[in-house]
């Protein structure tokens, strides 16, 4: 039987619902809206979700404490785009008030053992007001300073200054002291 969109809403509503009660889900503000396909993913972890927090269509939240407690935070009005993948093995935390386009991935591991017997897990930080353009790509032990923007496409494989905007594959300080308007 064919669902309509309200009704998928509501199943999922239910769904955030029944994981606040178990607390396994944080909301602490007021709005959060959701699109279609929102995938949230959690073993021995905890999401966090600021006020006004929008997750596009088809984003998905892997919280997935493997070799230990993992977590997602997500600050106050960020908007997060179609497509946008964040993976924490350990810890990502993105401020307030970001803008993540569509066909991002944020992610604190690798998802493989190289050379090790263990995985290798590096906090991820986003500031707040941070701007990450689509197709971007943020890998572990990065941090983002405040006010910072990601151009289209980028890989960031390093520390990001505040109020700089980076670009590239490597991504590099193509400008510093931008401001940015959402």
């Amino acid at each position: 039987m064919a669902r309509t969109f309200g009704e998928y809403k509501e199943i999922l509503l239910d769904l955030c619902r029944g994981a606040l009660r178990r607390g396994r889900f944080s909301h602490a503000g007021k709005t959060l809206r959701m699109g279609r396909g929102v995938v949230i993913m959690k073993k021995n972890a905890e999401i966090t979700v600021g006020d006004r927090v929008l997750l596009h269509k088809n984003c998905k939240l892997s919280a997935w404490g493997t070799d230990g407690r993992a977590t997602i935070k997500i600050g106050s009005r960020t908007y997060i785009g179609d497509r946008t993948e964040i993976h924490a093995g350990q810890n990502v935390t993105i401020g307030d008030g970001c803008d993540i386009s569509w066909n991002c991935t944020i992610m604190d591991r690798d998802y493989h053992k190289l050379g090790t017997d263990k995985e290798v897990f590096l906090p991820v930080t986003i500031g707040n007001r941070v701007w990450i353009g689509c197709n971007a790509i943020i890998l572990k032990g990065v941090t983002i300073g405040d006010g910072a923007v990601v151009a289209a496409g980028s890989v960031v494989t390093k520390n990001v200054p505040p109020k700089s905007l980076v670009a590239g594959n490597p991504a590099r300080v193509i400008r510093e002291e931008v401001e940015w308007k959402p």
